[in-house]
């Protein structure tokens, strides 16, 4: 259950593909890993560059977790784009956790460094996974002079203070309710506390019926999927409570509805205010402005158990009150789970985003193939 906790909290769930399954290795290519600030980072240089620079954010990771800039699935998306010319550069951040604020601040910095050792590239992108994506999208809202496009893939770009209680808080809440003595309140949670995923799987297997409709509710397809939201979900909460300085959410104006008996949830369920300092710290880390002078091509699988689609179409929202809607395009890949995109579909969305940049020609929304 370990191996399979972590492994969703990499929030990274790329499909290996033959094409890319070997090391791209050759000869010239230029290596160099480092530490900038306490960042771990490595940066590869192909033979033939063709002057295009990749700044890639990783995703979510318990605040415990060594990143590990070899990874097997990090190392298969470098490959891909090495391989075709692309030099590709990331950060391991300095902290771990909802580290949205350091990986902006060491994703630059490894970016500077880039450019004084090895020259400006003709063109910059910046790209990430589920919490990378946030991390993306926050930089070239912030830095977008030095990037010609950006790539978030899989991640929330709506406003993180009102998705996460949506998406974290109020499941843990309402799984609190429905399955009392369970997991308990979300709040005041001490460090290194876990979910008790085996009280949590013999809680929706005595009571299936209650285990379907809160699925139901969160479109989740299985208790596998309610079992590993709830793990990563219950981490997250706690990683970013103590990060934060307090509890982010208050849910005491929420009503809850699309449950079996609304009215006794909602008479029932434990209500929570916020902490103003650790509300003030999540929405600025990160609130989006819809402010980008730049392409942002984003994708998403059609059923996401962590990340709902909807939470991408909000940036939607963003971008056509700043005036930037043309910036903008979402495309989609019908698959079933977190990230799940091949490394060849990743490729053809980029290749897209190059196209935009370079011709000047906005992608057709639609699906990534």
């Amino acid at each position: 259950m370990k191996k399979a906790a972590v492994a969703v909290l990499w929030l990274i769930c790329l499909v290996t593909c033959s094409a890319f399954a070997q090391d791209a290795e050759k000869p010239g290519k230029q290596v160099e890993t480092g530490v900038i600030n306490g960042a771990p980072f490595r940066i590869e240089i192909p033979a033939e560059w063709n002057k295009v620079l990749i700044m890639y954010c990783h995703g979510y990771l318990p605040a415990a977790v060594k990143p590990d800039l070899n990874d097997l699935r990090v190392k298969l998306l470098t490959n891909a784009f090495v391989s075709r010319g692309f030099a590709f550069a990331q950060s391991a951040y300095s902290v771990q956790g909802w580290a949205v604020k350091e990986a902006m601040d060491e994703t630059e910095a490894l970016r500077r460094h880039f450019i004084s050792k090895y020259g400006k590239p003709g063109e910059t992108y910046i790209m990430g996974h589920s919490m990378g994506a946030v991390v993306s999208l926050a930089t070239i809202e912030k830095y977008g002079e030095s990037y010609d496009g950006a790539m978030p893939m899989c991640g929330p770009l709506n406003t993180i203070l009102t998705g996460l209680q949506e998406r974290v808080f109020d499941m843990l809440v309402t799984f609190d309710f429905l399955f009392q003595g369970v997991i308990g309140p979300p709040v005041d949670l001490p460090p290194g506390a876990r979910l008790d995923a085996a009280k949590v799987k013999a809680a929706l297997d005595a009571d299936p019926e209650k285990a379907t409709i809160f699925a139901r509710h969160y479109s989740l397809a299985s208790n596998k999927d309610i079992l590993s939201a709830l793990t990563f979900f219950y981490e997250l909460n706690r990683e970013l409570q103590q990060r934060a300085g307090g509890n982010p959410f208050d849910n005491r104006n929420t009503i809850y509805d699309g449950f079996d008996d609304d009215v006794a949830l909602n008479r029932g369920v434990k209500r929570y205010a916020a902490s103003a300092k650790a509300r003030d710290y999540l929405r600025e880390y990160y609130t989006p402005t819809g402010r980008i002078s730049h392409p942002v091509l984003t994708i998403h699988t059609t059923h996401d158990p962590l990340v709902p689609g909807r939470y991408v179409s909000r940036y939607d929202s963003f971008v056509k009150l700043a005036g930037t809607q043309d910036l903008f395009v979402t495309k989609f890949v019908a698959a079933s789970g977190h990230c799940k995109f091949t490394l060849p579909q990743t490729t053809a969305a980029f290749d897209e985003l190059l196209k935009w940049v370079r011709e000047r020609k906005r992608p057709e929304p639609g699906e990534v193939k």
